[in-house]
């Protein structure tokens, strides 16, 4: 695990009944970065920073927070803020 990695997914799959809303994402995110996550509606971006803040739990997968998992941490144990959109 890289260390210097801010937040990093593993494997993350999100699936609400039959429907997959990610599939098997992985990605790092370096620490001290600004990164947008782009795509149509419906595409699982909000699923996605949802899992990372830990309002949702990732059906497959693992979330870490600088080389630590937080996976089953709940949301305010893990350090990280979400704005929503409104």
């Amino acid at each position: 695990m890289d260390q210097r990695a801010g937040v990093t997914l593993e494997g993350v799959v999100k699936r609400f009944g039959d429907l997959e809303a990610l599939a098997g994402v992985d990605i790092v995110l370096p620490e001290g970065k600004l990164v947008s996550f782009l795509g149509p509606s419906g595409c699982g971006k909000t699923t996605l920073l949802r899992i990372i803040a830990g309002l949702e739990t990732p059906t497959e997968g693992r979330v870490h927070l600088r080389g630590v998992d937080i996976t089953d941490k709940p949301p305010h144990m893990r350090d990280i803020g979400m704005v929503f959109q409104t």
